[in-house]
């Protein structure tokens, strides 16, 4: 279903960019997301067959009607298809579409411990200077598995200089150098 969500996320971003409402669409489908999840049973009452037409539009109109009018009609086509369990997949699309719109990234930065502003302001402009990116949206997650250092995951790329990933490396060169 990428494909679909993809195509979605790709209607909606190229529509809000002709009309210069990118942003607010943006921050809305955030707000919508969010409040969609927060609601135990929204999707499966959205997908649910037995459900008519106009119950699930009322619904739509009646939790997002003051959305941006371009995400409020993606999110009438979703509940006309029964497509609303793909919500957070398209918009996870959206994203990585404006971030490339903007020349950012998202990048997750394993630690040990929380890295204070300082630090994480540091390895962002390391890897902006290794990447070429404009601007790194990072968010900092705790993994004590790695002993010490850090690891970098931006998009697919995994840069990984925790302590844990060096001891892997000697032990698997340690069982060469002894098998050979």
């Amino acid at each position: 279903m990428a494909n679909l969500s993809q195509k979605y996320a790709q209607a909606l971003f190229d529509v809000a960019e002709q009309h210069g409402s990118l942003e607010g669409v943006k921050a809305d489908f955030y707000e919508v997301t969010e409040a969609a999840a927060s609601v135990g049973n929204f999707i499966e009452f959205m997908n649910n067959p037995k459900i008519t037409r106009e119950k699930r539009t009322a619904a739509v109109e009646a939790a997002f009607g003051q959305s941006d009018r371009l995400l409020l009609n993606l999110l009438r086509i979703l509940s006309d298809k029964k497509h609303m369990s793909l919500l957070e997949e398209i918009y996870g699309e959206f994203l990585s579409l404006y971030d490339e719109a903007h020349n950012q990234a998202r990048v997750t930065v394993e630690s040990v411990y929380k890295l204070s502003a300082e630090e994480l302001d540091q390895l962002g402009q390391v890897f902006i200077d290794k990447t070429g990116y404009e601007k790194l949206l990072i968010t900092n997650e705790i993994n004590e598995e790695l002993i010490g250092g850090v690891r970098v995951l931006i998009g697919s790329k995994v840069y990984d200089g925790s302590l844990r990933n060096q001891l892997d490396n000697l032990r698997n060169n340690f069982k060469e150098h002894t098998n050979s």
